[in-house]
């Protein structure tokens, strides 16, 4: 579906977009403030963005926002950061049942939204510094986040491979940073980066609702956010494309696993980004892909093998969980199915299977309201305009031809295995 889509400037580098669903019975609010990846500042992005949906001034503890949030229906309040390209996203997301639901006649809408407001407006801060009992909580959670990684292998995996594979790009290193940058945060440390994130940022505001006249929550938005005083939005830089090293970089981490972990990054110079999407769903993306089909169905090769795009960066990650005795193996299958897409190879249902499962994607978009947001931001950060029914039909119109270019484009870069060995497996495989 085409969504009903309206966008409003409210300054420079700061967009209001409305997204109208009568069939929703929720409205939802999601402030996402994007700024240069910075990696020493990764940490104290993502504490200061994780700090102001867990209290305010007006409700100064987890405890006040948890029963302010159930008063209204339950709503819901959260954070997330995440990395593209080279720019850091951060997001404030809120969430309520429509005001034609509210028992007692309340602008829910209009509590969301003043609520997401005073997080972001009016924090819980005291002398220019967070609150310090809060932010031990938040920097206890990030190190703990930190210190995670290592027990999630196929987490783990993916992470080391992208460092190795973007080494010396800014965008190599985790959203939420490492844990010396994260072990010098201090409650003032943190607040001052927030403040200079919110001048520095680009901001992009979407509500999606079924509320016919959202007049007055497009004015409490307005009114907020154009009060934010010197703000100077950075150029962000959503395209990248990683350089192809000289050399193959190869890794092999021993650890106490009972699974070794194969991560392998192919690069490209140049490369079309619908049939880009297409090859990957053909080689390692969908369950009749090359890579499952062959290198784990016939050849029983590994537990899993499946392929992603890292948008920007012109790079396709291939992962697979294998005994250590069958990684060489699985290394070169994953090379052979390459080089029989590059020859064409494949079957042509593959590819007609390949694309039902993207236009039936496309169709589902506007089903929910995260949906409808994650459409209207991917027009943004890719500059692409195409309406769903548009997208639908550049899929449709891929040749192999087209999958054969984008097989030919892509050359190994970086392998990453981490490798079994003797003693005690840990519990997370």
């Amino acid at each position: 579906m085409n969504l009903k889509e309206t966008t409003i400037t409210l300054g420079e580098g700061m967009e209001l977009h409305t997204i109208f669903e009568p069939k929703f019975k929720t409205n939802t609010i999601r402030v996402m403030l994007l700024v240069p990846v910075i990696p020493e500042k990764n940490s104290a992005y993502s504490l200061a963005i994780s700090l102001l949906t867990e209290s305010n001034r007006k409700y100064p503890d987890n405890a006040s926002m948890t029963i302010k949030l159930d008063n209204m229906y339950s709503a819901n309040l959260g954070s997330s950061m995440s990395l593209n390209g080279r720019v850091m996203q951060l997001s404030i997301s809120g969430g309520t049942i429509a005001n034609r639901y509210a028992l007692n006649g309340e602008d829910l809408l209009g509590e969301l939204t003043e609520l997401v407001l005073d997080c972001i407006f009016d924090p819980n801060v005291k002398d220019g510094a967070f609150v310090e009992s809060e932010f031990k909580i938040e920097q206890k959670e990030l190190l703990d986040a930190i210190q995670a990684e290592i027990n999630q292998k196929r987490t783990y995996a993916l992470i080391r491979a992208r460092r190795t594979a973007f080494e010396g790009e800014p965008d190599a290193y985790p959203s939420y940073g490492t844990q010396e940058n994260a072990l010098q945060l201090t409650p003032e440390s943190v607040y001052e980066a927030y403040q200079e994130m919110l001048k520095r940022a680009v901001v992009q505001i979407y509500l999606v609702t079924p509320e016919k006249d959202v007049t007055a929550t497009v004015e409490q938005l307005k009114n907020a956010f154009t009060q934010i005083p010197d703000r100077k939005p950075e150029p962000l830089l959503f395209d990248c494309p990683s350089p192809l090293k000289k050399e193959v970089s190869e890794i092999i981490e021993p650890m106490d696993v009972v699974q070794s972990k194969l991560v392998m990054a192919f690069k490209a110079e140049e490369i079309e980004t619908y049939a880009f999407k297409m090859f990957s769903a053909m080689f390692g993306g969908l369950p009749v892909s090359m890579l499952f089909a062959n290198v784990r169905e016939k050849m029983s090769l590994c537990y899993y093998c499946a392929s992603r795009t890292l948008y920007g960066k012109n790079t396709l990650i291939v992962d697979s969980g294998v005994e250590l005795a069958n990684a060489q193996k699985t290394r070169e299958a994953i090379l052979e199915q390459l080089e029989l897409m590059k020859k064409g190879e494949f079957p042509d249902e593959l590819l007609e299977n390949a694309k039902t499962a993207m236009v039936g994607a496309l169709h589902g978009i506007g089903d929910t309201p995260s949906s409808c947001i994650s459409e209207c931001y991917e027009r943004f950060f890719t500059k692409d305009n195409s309406d769903v029914e548009g997208r639908v039909q550049k899929y449709l119109a891929l040749t192999k031809e087209d999958i054969v270019k984008v097989a030919n484009a892509l050359k190994l870069d970086t392998v990453y295995l981490m490798k079994q060995e003797e003693g005690e497996a840990d519990a997370e495989a």
